[in-house]
């Protein structure tokens, strides 16, 4: 370094498109827009360029974590929703903005749901609370609230039923340019029961590069017996969660399958199964956490000849508590858990698994057999610790399904508009949902 420079001054030797492609692209979003305020220049690279977006959705780091819709009553029976985000990391994941303005529909004019979660974008759906002339029609939107950008998918809500889980298939192209760039919906429609709790099911499919609804040939028979709640996206293959079985869809393959769960494998009940929640780790492997009165185990499955599940974490509520009772400060006889009643803490509390972030940290809600809201606990499976972070759940604060999230720039991949002859599905029985009789009112 000349004598008098300084090291300001030959940063200036570096060109900003250096700077904001090579650099600023591989910062976590909530970082990166810290960054807006240095010039002109980098305001108008990191808010209105496609091509940095591009970069900044392929090279950033993943930054992992959860998000659900959440609302709070408010007067007059109305509710204000809002997007809440859970991360062991909130300096640097986060959006822009909590509310849903952003979507189009204005302030407290229906309810919202958060439907899907792929690789940064969400699929919502909107339901007003009153039908008027005024007032917006329900619809199903592909949004990226990093980005605060949204728009309704045609055909969405004469397609997708409203009671049934959906699928969102969606990664950021690997290179700049915006081919390939493309997401899908996928819903698993079950038409013909045959034996006992057998159900053949179908899939409902829409991509935006074709921009119309087709139902898939593949049909897949399965061993129903729960509800299906949340459908997760992983390396390329869509999974429902039906106890006691899981069937998986590859979208571009398609090909398809069923597996056991891994406490059905075990010998556990239906009741002792139902705890449990599915996620994404960092390296594309779906993860399965469940909770007994024993404690949680967490399951990655892995596909080499055939697909089983590998034990990644296992621990009982005694050896927690014993070594982080601080986390449980909520719980009244906290010096008893310590004493040896720890067993009590399962029969006496509701514990579930909200979500897993990153493959490490397990967010659990506690409360007390639906009489309290639920405490948000943090376990972090490498240091073994627990931590209360603070945030209560449910009743006031209802909370729906919580799904993995990526902090992420990707633009919104565009929806093509199919020439009128074709419209955007086949409209005929046998050959689209919507002619069948099954879509929504």
């Amino acid at each position: 370094m000349a004598p008098g420079t300084s090291r300001l001054t030959m940063s200036c030797d570096i060109p900003e498109e250096v700077i904001c492609y090579t650099i600023f692209s591989r910062l976590p979003l909530k970082l990166v827009m810290c960054m807006k305020t240095l010039s002109k220049h980098c305001y108008r690279q990191l808010t209105s360029d496609t091509k940095f977006a591009a970069e900044q959705a392929r090279l950033c780091p993943s930054s992992p974590a959860l998000i659900h819709i959440g609302c709070l009553p408010k007067p007059r029976d109305s509710y204000k929703y809002s997007l809440d985000v859970l991360s062991s990391t909130p300096a640097i994941v986060g959006v822009p903005s909590s509310g849903l303005d952003f979507l189009g529909f204005g302030k407290d004019t229906g309810h919202f749901d958060l439907l899907a979660s792929s690789n940064g974008l969400l699929c919502i759906r909107y339901i007003p609370f009153y039908r008027g002339p005024l007032t917006p029609p329900k619809s199903i939107l592909i949004a990226n609230p990093a980005t605060q950008q949204a728009q309704p998918i045609p055909g969405a809500t004469q397609h997708i039923l409203k009671n049934l889980p959906v699928g969102l298939v969606f990664d950021p192209p690997e290179e700049s340019s915006s081919i390939g760039h493309n997401f899908m919906i996928v819903q698993a429609i079950s038409f013909a029961l045959t034996d006992d709790n057998l159900v053949d099911f179908c899939f409902v499919i829409f991509s935006s590069l074709t921009g119309r609804w087709v139902m898939s040939d593949t049909v897949i028979r399965a061993n129903v017996e729960k509800r299906c709640n949340k459908v997760v996206y992983a390396s390329g293959v869509l999974y429902w969660d039906y106890q006691p079985n899981m069937f998986w869809f590859d979208v571009k393959g398609n090909a398809t399958g069923v597996i056991k769960m891994p406490g059905k494998l075990q010998g556990f009940t239906s009741e002792e199964c139902d705890r449990h929640n599915i996620d994404v780790s960092d390296n594309g492997m779906l993860m399965v956490t469940t909770v007994n009165k024993d404690g949680f185990a967490v399951y990655g499955l892995v596909k080499k000849d055939a697909h089983y599940w590998e034990l990644n974490h296992k621990k009982g509520w005694k050896e927690i508590m014993e070594m982080t009772g601080d986390g449980f400060q909520f719980y009244h006889s906290i010096m008893k858990l310590r004493g040896g009643c720890q067993s009590k803490f399962y029969e006496r509390w509701f514990v579930r698994p909200l979500g897993l972030e990153s493959g490490r940290w397990i967010y659990l809600g506690v409360r007390l057999k639906w009489k309290t809201p639920d405490r948000v606990l943090c376990y972090d499976m490498v240091t073994g610790k627990v931590a209360d972070i603070g945030k209560e759940l449910g009743r006031d604060f209802h909370m729906s399904t919580v799904f993995g999230y990526r902090n992420s720039m990707a633009s919104l991949p565009p929806i093509h508009v199919p020439v009128m002859e074709d419209g955007i599905c086949d409209g005929k029985p046998g050959g689209c949902i919507c002619a069948v009789g099954r879509s929504e009112d």
